[in-house]
């Protein structure tokens, strides 16, 4: 069995730790989400939190982790227990913390017919999945804005309700699923959806720690704990079960703790001064201001558990451009808490006098997605194979994953049935299906009882899932994109593109080119923020190698396609067409048809934004745009 470090033996990150602890005391705080670079110790604080669970009383067999005392929420096993007996056998054992691994199928997290005891005894019977396990305890995700769409949708659906439903292949069962979501993440590898965002009570941002005597006291407890783990966890097994204590003791006396008045005047006052959406960032605040001075001993809220709370539930409600990283104003945040002592409840409607001033507007161009403007005009049917154009698929209205695939290997949600095709492998096969099929037959087969399966009863299971675009945006930075202030439009509907990327979840790398050579700024990545940041720092000036940007954005398309299949790989060009530097040792307007043409062999997909703004100039971008087998719009058209 691995070791886990100690939790208290953890150098520095405060803010996480207490978050942790203040999910433990109240679970219906609604988790953490733990966001930092890599090295920063969240995994690590996470998986040590096991030792300071405190424990809970559960039916004893019940796979569903059921509370004894509320039967309400039994299961149906626990509930046909009930009928036969006075009273159900209780054990008491600590809360769980469940891992849901990336790779985590459908099949797993909600649960499935146990196979085994259908065969063996005829029934249909259901065999828990994660969040069975995680009910009444914690549903751990590391690199949760990694995690798989669908899995997302499924436990988001859990998470809401408390109960997670499954109605497939014959099932119908439904069992309570109320568990605390805490989440690690990495900030570089990508953004996290929105709908999941908000379903986190606290979040922390998190970094590595600058003072050089806490890293080398981080170091020496690292080797100690790896050169002798269980003395090492010896040494601090006292702090663990002090904390443990206080725990235990923080939620028997939650329930005393008083908030006062004037306290909840302040959350709701900070709330607004933040311009936070709804009311779920009061009722947080308030919640975790009462855990922690629980925590601490106390049975009243006092002005510093409020400001502490604040600093945990506000960060990721903020309002912002999604393309911009939102900070938690701590000046803005003492100021109302110095406010505060001034107003009174018979003040009316509050408006602080430092929210942020109605701007004059102004005119401004509005610049639109070239995407957006392809993938508008898509037709047809919803369930689509990856090989189909593109501008053929329906992308759905709302925020998400841009288009739905079908028959997705062993992936996405089951939509039925279907046979096996010719030379198809044998994979993911559909029991019920199956069993189903061949039914009909069974007493003309002659099977005494027994099932009989042929190879014409065999059904695989019928799948779809969302996929998105690996967008590849080769950008003009020759000196000819300073006329006509051409970068600076450019720049304008990039951002716009980036919007619409950031809410599909798509894919984005940057390539450059100028002088004699194209330059990879940014590899295929779900961070907006980097690719924001890269487009403002274009460089411009120099020569136009088009054909060698086209020759490197086609290669790493088609890296990213075998590495994964399911992606739909997109070329965008902003050029004017005008290539004049030789990169292979032909002709410059040569080499770039033939790189075009090979983009299109490749069954990659193509926009081309003709950045040329005059009508009487040389530019080839049309004609470039049909070797590729690109939609081609004038740059005019985007604003």
């Amino acid at each position: 069995m691995q070791q886990r470090f100690p939790f208290s033996a953890l150098v520095g990150q405060e803010l996480m730790k207490q978050a942790l602890l203040l999910n433990v005391v109240d679970p219906t705080l609604g988790g953490v989400l733990i966001k930092g670079e890599r090295g920063t110790a969240k995994s690590t604080g996470v998986r040590a939190l096991i030792d300071l669970l405190p424990t809970i009383p559960v039916v004893e067999g019940c796979g569903f982790q059921c509370d004894p005392a509320n039967r309400a929420d039994l299961c149906p096993g626990c509930r046909e227990r009930l009928r036969t007996v006075q009273e159900l056998p209780v054990k008491a054992r600590r809360i769980r913390l469940v891992n849901l691994p990336i790779g985590t199928t459908e099949d797993r997290l909600l649960g499935t017919i146990d196979i085994e005891k259908a065969l063996r005894t005829g029934h249909k019977a259901f065999e828990p999945g994660l969040l069975a396990e995680a009910h009444r305890g914690i549903l751990y995700v590391d690199e949760v804005n990694l995690l798989n769409d669908q899995i997302v949708d499924l436990f988001l659906d859990a998470a809401a309700s408390g109960l997670n439903t499954v109605e497939r292949e014959g099932i119908s069962f439904a069992h309570a699923s109320r568990f605390i979501l805490v989440g690690t993440m990495n900030p570089e590898e990508g953004d996290l959806r929105p709908q999941l965002l908000d379903r986190f009570g606290l979040a922390v941002a998190i970094e590595g720690i600058h003072e050089v005597a806490a890293r080398v006291e981080i170091v020496k407890r690292r080797l100690a704990f790896e050169a002798d783990p269980e003395r090492f966890r010896a040494a601090w097994r006292e702090a663990d079960e002090q904390l443990s204590r206080r725990l235990v003791e923080a939620k028997a006396g939650l329930g005393a703790v008083q908030v006062p008045e004037d306290l909840l005047e302040t959350a709701s006052r900070i709330a607004l001064a933040m311009e936070t959406d709804g009311h779920r960032a009061d009722l947080t605040m308030i919640k975790a201001a009462r855990a922690n001075a629980a925590l601490e001993g106390r049975r009243r809220v006092a002005r510093e558990d409020l400001q502490l709370a604040a600093r945990l539930a506000l960060p990721h409600r903020l309002k912002k451009n999604p393309l911009q990283q939102a900070e938690l104003d701590p000046a803005k945040l003492r100021q109302v808490m110095e406010q505060e002592t001034g107003a009174t409840a018979t003040d009316g409607d509050w408006s602080p006098d430092y929210q942020n001033k109605g701007r004059q507007a102004t005119a401004t161009r509005a610049y639109q997605s070239p995407v957006a403007c392809v993938t508008h005009l898509c037709s047809g049917s919803r369930l689509v194979r990856a090989e189909l154009p593109w501008q053929r698929l329906v992308q759905g209205t709302h925020p998400g994953r841009r288009f739905t695939l079908v028959d997705a290997v062993n992936k996405g949600s089951v939509q039925g049935v279907r046979w096996q095709r010719p030379g198809e492998a044998l994979h993911d096969l559909s029991v019920i299906g199956t069993l189903r099929a061949a039914a009909p037959h069974q007493q003309a087969r002659g099977g005494n009882g027994r099932p009989l399966i042929r190879l014409q009863d065999l059904r695989l299971r019928k799948r779809s899932r969302k996929t998105g675009l690996s967008l590849m945006m080769i950008i003009d930075s020759s000196a000819s994109m300073r006329t006509n202030d051409r970068m600076s439009v450019t720049k304008g509907i990039i951002e716009a593109l980036l919007q619409d990327l950031y809410w599909r979840r798509d894919k984005l790398g940057i390539i450059t080119f100028r002088h004699t050579d194209a330059e990879l700024l940014l590899p295929l990545t779900h961070n907006m923020r980097d690719a924001a940041a890269g487009v403002a720092r274009l460089p411009v000036g120099g020569r136009t190698p088009l054909a060698a940007a086209l020759d490197l954005g086609t290669r790493l398309l088609v890296q990213e396609k075998r590495k994964n299949p399911e992606t739909l790989p997109v070329m965008l060009l902003f050029s004017d067409g005008r290539p004049n530097v030789s990169c292979f040792g032909g002709d410059p307007l040569d080499e770039a048809f033939g790189c075009a043409r090979e983009v299109k062999r490749r069954s990659i997909q193509g926009i081309l934004v003709d950045t040329e703004l005059d009508p009487m100039a040389t530019g080839y971008g049309f004609e470039i745009a049909a070797r590729m087998g690109a939609a081609y719009i004038p740059m005019d058209r985007l604003y």
